[in-house]
């Protein structure tokens, strides 16, 4: 049954001597007997493919005739010779391959079945002297698979930053991919090179995987001088019976992302601390539901709500509507709020729009200013009275230079025009100077006819004083006819008028204009005083000039009568200041 499966030219091998010798010795005749008769249970028990080559490099023989991996029908291939089968490379290489010693052959070749497959051939020389070769071709493309799976996954572990760990539970043994080893620094258990107080902490989170099916997801400290951290990955591998096999994880070197983390924790404290102990309310707004989303301490203090509670409330239980706008950074100067006591509250909102993963917010500060409005309406009543006192301490000082001071100088002239001497003339001189000083005290002290005839007379009058002292400057007063008549009320007057010449100083003195013009617009209601000038503009410390109110006395006057005040330059060039004023009602 063997021999039938040992198949070459003469039908059963061994059934006549292969071509060889012609007078070979009684020695090599018997070891060719004896091949010839191992061979076909030599063949039949490989399971690989086998043949034999002649001495003239010839297929002579197969043990597996019906083989689907042979090149073609071994019908056609018996007898050929080994030059005219298969590709010429492999033809030349499997003819130099015949040669006096075991030789190795690796190489691919498509099947009669159609099947690209990989082999790896022995050759070897039959005993004796020219006998031929036996030539086994095993199949190989499994393992070769097999291999190039191994080389792309070996390949692909060098490539990434993970390292692999693996443990046979049933021998205890343990396996570190090169990355691994490379991460921890030398071989050894991995719970062995864990800081002692996270060694328990890891053989707790494996029991508990192993046991309870608990995610194996633990980042441990290594072990070592500078600390690193380790982050450790795991699954289970189990039997067929569902016992664990092999515990597997990856191993990720996570000191910087660690690190950076408590940098980021550290500084998120920083600023929950500073958040709840600034000294204002600040809240963060969503800006579609307008739902307060977080809040400090202090904004639910100074609306007396409880902190934990403000979360949650819209922006109209809170008072803070309507919402600053969202373009940009807005400021509210002043805005009247009611906490829930019902005590009135003065703010200060500054908003800020911005974005929390996609989400658009606003950013509100409340600034209490309760305060700084409550002194500044103090300081401007304040101001009121001295400028009432003012007024009419002026009056008397008026009325006492003119009809005391004034009356004895007069008297004092006719005096000493009765009498004729060398001095008359100088004390006349004298005279005539204390009257005009005592006039210009009056016109600095009162206005001249602003109580008589109204504002825009003083005014009007103001100005032509003013041009005989500045002749090059162009001075003139813009004022509706219906106004020459138009009363306020006194202290209005008053207030504009000082603060029209105070202005009009300012012009003349610093700027060096070539033209300063007054305007004067409005109703009974209400009134508009402009000074514009084409100088050069405000100069430094305009403020505080000594012996000047300056702006801070113009704004000062302003704020005691109701009014608003503005000083800027103008679009083409000098300065425009603007009073306004507009009864309350």
């Amino acid at each position: 049954m063997l021999a039938g499966k040992w198949i070459g030219r003469a039908g059963q091998f061994g059934g006549g001597p292969a071509p060889g010798p012609p007078d070979p010795s009684a020695a090599e005749m018997q070891v060719q007997e004896s091949w010839a008769s191992a061979a076909p249970a030599i063949a039949a028990a490989l399971p690989d493919l086998c043949f034999l080559i002649g001495p003239d490099l010839r297929f002579a023989a197969c043990n597996r005739p019906g083989h689907a991996d042979l090149h073609a029908p071994w019908a056609t291939l018996r007898g050929r010779p080994l030059h005219s089968i298969g590709p010429p490379d492999l033809a030349r290489r499997t003819i130099a391959a015949c040669g006096s010693g075991p030789q190795r052959l690796n190489y691919a070749l498509r099947t009669a079945s159609g099947r690209l497959a990989r082999f790896e051939a022995s050759i070897v020389p039959l005993p004796g002297s020219g006998t031929g070769w036996l030539y086994i071709a095993r199949d190989v493309s499994a393992q070769a698979a097999l291999d190039a799976e191994q080389a792309r996954y070996a390949r692909a572990m060098q490539g990434v930053a993970d390292g692999l760990w693996e443990w046979d539970i049933a021998t205890g043994s343990e396996y570190f991919s090169p990355r691994a080893l490379a991460l921890l620094g030398h071989p050894g258990s991995l719970a062995a090179q864990l800081q002692a107080d996270d060694q328990g902490l890891w053989r707790a989170a494996l029991q508990s995987h192993l046991q309870h099916g608990a995610p194996l997801d633990i980042d441990l400290r290594l072990a070592g001088a500078t600390l690193r951290w380790l982050r450790c990955s795991g699954w289970t591998e189990r039997d067929a019976l569902g016992q664990p096999a092999r515990v597997l994880a990856t191993l990720s070197d996570v000191t910087t992302s660690k690190f950076t983390e408590q940098a980021l924790s550290d500084s998120q404290a920083k600023f929950r601390a500073l958040f709840h102990t600034v000294p204002v309310g600040i809240a963060v707004i969503d800006i579609a539901s307008e739902t307060v989303i977080e809040a400090n301490d202090e904004l639910g203090r100074l609306l007396d709500w409880p902190t934990p509670s403000v979360a949650g409330l819209t922006a109209a239980t809170l008072g803070l509507t309507p919402l600053p706008g969202m373009a940009g950074r807005t400021e509210v100067d002043h805005r009247e709020l009611r906490p829930v006591s019902g005590a009135r509250l003065h703010a200060k909102l500054v908003a800020e729009p911005m974005e929390l993963a996609g989400r658009p917010l606003l950013l509100c500060v409340v600034v209490d200013i309760t305060v700084q409005v409550d002194a500044e309406a103090a300081l401007s009543a304040l101001a009121e009275q001295l400028m009432d006192q003012e007024r009419r301490t002026t009056q008397r000082l008026a009325q006492a230079l003119h009809d005391q001071l004034g009356q004895t100088l007069t008297a004092l002239r006719l005096t000493l025009d009765l009498e004729a001497s060398s001095a008359r003339d100088q004390a006349r001189g004298l005279t005539d100077q204390a009257l005009r000083e005592v006039r210009q005290a009056l016109v600095d002290l009162r206005p001249p006819l602003l109580e008589d005839e109204g504002l825009a007379a003083a005014l009007d009058n103001e100005l032509a004083q003013r041009r005989a002292l500045h002749p090059g400057v162009r001075l003139a007063l813009d004022a509706e006819a219906e106004l020459l008549e138009q009363r306020w009320p006194a202290p209005v007057e008053y207030a504009l008028f000082m603060i029209a010449r105070e202005g009009l100083e300012n012009a003349l003195r610093h700027a060096s204009p070539t033209e300063v013009r007054l305007s004067l617009y409005g109703f009974a209601d209400e009134v508009e005083l402009g000074v514009a000038d084409d100088g050069s503009g405000l100069a430094s410390g305009f403020e505080r000039r000594p012996g000047h109110f300056g702006l801070i006395g113009m704004r000062e006057r302003a704020r005691a009568i109701g009014a608003t005040l503005a000083l800027g330059p103008r679009e083409q060039g000098g300065t425009q200041l603007t009073l306004r004023w507009r009864m309350p009602q």
